[in-house]
């Protein structure tokens, strides 16, 4: 502890003042002021006493025996004059610097032990609490670990993150649930600890712990740890899907079929593939048939023949505007099959020539081809026996199925019956047919003729008209859709659209069938009524006489019938025209 600086000026400073201010007193007020002076040291002195006796504050005890130090060198002053002023200043400023240090003493002495005061208190206090933290760990249960966060942002991605945890242990980094029309899809982000093999695997567990009422379609995601999971809430295929015109710019265009399940249109590539076409009676296997004849029908570069020979042809005859040609006895069906095999054989050798391996209407000059059959069952029935048991019309059809997809020829067949018969000997149709479409089949083996004995695969189980199953080289998953509905008066302003503007093939080289008839008159007369403008070769083919027979009996059918010298074929004169020849010969 050291005086310092300050200290000095403060002790020497005051009791200067203190001195100046008794002299002025003196001055003015002379002995009056001494007795004033030595009063207030009386009391300050007195006030010094009690505080130190009664222990009050340091402060107070000090400055008031400073003070009266103070005053009484006033008084002296005052009486003295300036020589006992001297000695009275000298007094004071000792009694201050003391005082002083007296003061800074017992201030430094109260502060130290405040300080100590301090960390006992701060000492005792962290003591007390190591007890209750020592108590806390004797008395608190074990703790529990935090599971993770299965929250989602919505009810569904909350319901999988949860039953996935529980049935894998495994927390899903990612899970986005979206709205869809029937339902919602989820993109599920798989950890390194679940294959996505196993979840699939696992799947109908998944949906059971959901309780979810619906279906799901699982799909594989853009990566390698995503799957898509789609949820079909009831039966979306249940409404009526109407019928939807669409226009091709060729032949290689695809179909619009229907709707799938999740209400997107369904989409069927026939270019280079046969179709085949099966289902029930009263099950919507026409309307599918009719649907994409109509849509065939409407490109630029593409041509139809029918084949139906059930009696009266009820399936193909109201499509007659829109095909070059019908065949419904078993005669016409051979003369077609035959003509497509002579066809087959051209269109080879304009590729040969060409160096080409697929056919284009554009490049090659002649249309895309699409053959029509209904019942393909008849055709077997009544193409195979009699006459044709050595060349059946099954297996001239199976010859065809196998060659002619590259030269743009097809066939769209239609049956209520697959049978091993029905398609040339094989066990189902997948060897000839690559699209396949089936609406629901009563007889549950027939599935077998059309999709094989893979699982999945049963229309039989399809529970209402216009649903279909599909599996072509892009639908390879069971699933069911929904056909377009074209009601018969959509068919028939359909037909009666196209039809006006279907082209016909030039006299030549079109398809001529046999005509019915009895008489060689009543053929060539038959045959000219069906195609028009005909060639003797053309008469040849349609009545199955020999050229003397054809030229006999289109003589002897004039007036009616005449020779045109231009085009050297025969045609039949309208009644007007021969009746008006007649009056005028008369």
């Amino acid at each position: 502890m050291k005086i310092t600086a300050a200290d000095l000026v403060t002790s020497l400073t005051v009791p200067s003042i203190v001195t100046g201010a008794a002299l002025i007193a003196e001055w003015q007020y002379g002995t009056t002021a001494a007795v004033t002076e030595f009063a207030t040291a009386v009391i300050t002195g007195k006030l010094s006493f009690v505080s130190f006796t009664k222990k009050w504050s340091p402060a107070l005890s000090w400055s008031s025996l400073t003070a009266a130090g103070l005053f009484t060198q006033a008084g002296v002053t005052t009486v003295g004059g300036i020589g006992p002023t001297a000695y009275a200043w000298l007094i004071s400023s000792a009694a201050a610097v003391a005082a002083r240090l007296v003061y800074k003493h017992h201030t430094r002495h109260d502060d130290v032990k405040l300080a100590m005061d301090r960390t006992r208190l701060d000492t005792a206090m962290i003591r007390q609490q190591m007890a209750h933290h020592a108590l806390v760990q004797k008395t608190a249960p074990e703790p529990v670990q935090a599971g993770p966060d299965l929250t989602g942002r919505t009810v569904e991605e909350t319901r999988i993150r949860t039953v996935v945890h529980e049935l894998f242990q495994a927390e899903l980094p990612g899970c986005t649930v979206e709205r869809t029309r029937t339902g919602w899809t989820a993109v599920l982000d798989l950890p390194v600890n679940l294959d996505r093999a196993k979840l699939k695997s696992a799947w109908d567990r998944v949906a059971s712990g959901m309780g979810v009422a619906g279906e799901f379609m699982l799909e594989d995601g853009a990566l390698t740890n995503q799957l898509v999971a789609k949820f079909i809430d009831g039966d979306p295929l249940t409404a009526v899907v109407p019928y939807t015109r669409t226009q091709g710019a060729r032949f290689t265009d695809p179909v619009l079929l229907g709707v799938d399940r999740f209400l997107n249109p369904v989409w069927l590539d026939l270019a280079y593939n046969h179709t085949l076409v099966a289902g029930s009676s009263k099950f919507g296997k026409s309307t599918l048939v009719r649907s994409i004849a109509v849509q065939l029908a409407d490109r630029p570069d593409t041509v139809l023949y029918g084949m139906d020979l059930k009696p009266g042809a009820p399936e193909l005859t109201p499509m007659g505007p829109i095909l070059q040609d019908v065949a419904t006895t078993p005669e016409q069906a051979h003369a077609l099959l035959d003509w497509l095999k002579q066809e087959l054989g051209e269109r080879g050798e304009i590729l040969a020539q060409h160096g080409d391996q697929e056919w284009d209407p554009q490049k090659h000059g002649r249309p895309a081809i699409w053959v029509i059959e209904d019942e393909l069952a008849e055709l077997v029935r009544q193409g195979d026996d009699g006459p044709w048991k050595k060349t059946p019309a099954s297996k001239k059809q199976e010859s065809l199925l196998a060659l002619m997809r590259f030269a743009g020829m097809h066939f769209l067949s239609a049956t209520q019956q697959p049978s091993r018969k029905v398609f040339g000997g094989t066990t189902d149709a997948r060897g000839n047919y690559a699209n396949r479409l089936s609406t629901r089949m009563n007889d549950a083996d027939h599935r077998r003729f059309i999709f094989g004995n893979t699982p999945g695969w049963e229309p039989g189980k399809l529970d209402q008209p216009g649903k279909f199953l599909l599996q072509s080289p892009v639908h390879q998953v069971a699933a069911p859709y929904k056909g377009m509905w074209l009601t018969g008066d959509e068919f028939r302003a359909e037909v009666a659209r196209i039809g006006a503007t279907t082209v016909r093939a030039p006299v030549g080289k079109r398809l001529i069938l046999p005509a019915s008839g009895g008489t060689n008159q009543e053929k060539v007369k038959a045959a000219l009524a069906k195609y028009g403008n005909a060639t003797r070769r053309e008469l040849e083919q349609a009545t199955g006489l020999e050229e003397k027979q054809v030229l006999d009996a289109a003589r002897a059918l004039r007036p009616e019938v005449e020779r045109c010298d231009d085009t050297g074929t025969w045609r039949i004169v309208p009644a007007e025209a021969w009746e008006a020849q007649a009056v005028a010969h008369q």
